[in-house]
């Protein structure tokens, strides 16, 4: 059965924590986020500020909040697991669907923020920055498999070429075979226009 934060409604208007004055709000955020203040307390201390808010309303607002910080702190461990994974096997294609995976969850996150705080951004940079990251690893190791390819091709050719002198094959019909070991096109023939 999906969890409970799979589904949820979007409001249809919006939350009157929301529209606080930022200094306000940010005083809000950093008491749910520090999750030591109940939500009596945190309406007193929205009230001292200068501002009003009903119970509820603080009420629907502290559960949102735990259940997008909740969320956030679950995608980060599935994150740092993957982006692990992919650190010891980041040329497979698994390799490449998770990191396309994590692409979309970020940016589908980044959608279904409403007015996302600034632990939310933290959270979602951080996601960001560890694909980029995994996404690098992947570059530089294909890269870093390319020249090896490429090295063993050049001595490969090397070898065969020293064979092939010593079959006595003519220069041409050697550079010919060197060319098509390294992936060189055809060079035009000599006199060719």
């Amino acid at each position: 059965m999906p969890s409970k934060s799979t589904f949820k409604r979007k409001p249809s208007r919006p939350s009157s924590i929301t529209q606080l004055d930022p200094r306000v709000k940010e005083a809000v955020d950093e008491a749910v986020r520090d999750g030591r203040l109940t939500i009596d307390q945190i309406v007193r201390l929205i009230e001292e500020q200068g501002a009003e808010a009903s119970r509820s309303a603080v009420g629907r607002y502290v559960k949102n909040a735990r259940e997008r910080m909740e969320d956030y702190r679950q995608a980060q461990q599935i994150a740092t697991v993957w982006v692990n994974k992919l650190g010891k096997e980041p040329e497979g294609d698994i390799g490449r669907m998770l990191l396309e995976m994590l692409r979309v969850v970020a940016f589908k996150s980044i959608g279904d923020m409403e007015a996302a705080s600034p632990e939310d951004l933290m959270f979602l940079g951080k996601a960001l920055k560890d694909i980029a990251g995994a996404d690098k690893l992947v570059v530089d190791r294909e890269v870093v498999v390319r020249k090896l390819i490429a090295a063993e091709a050049v001595k490969v050719a090397a070898e065969v070429a020293t064979t092939a002198k010593k079959a006595g094959l003519s220069d041409d019909t050697i550079d010919l075979i060197k060319k098509r070991i390294l992936g060189v096109a055809d060079a035009k023939p000599k006199g060719a226009a």
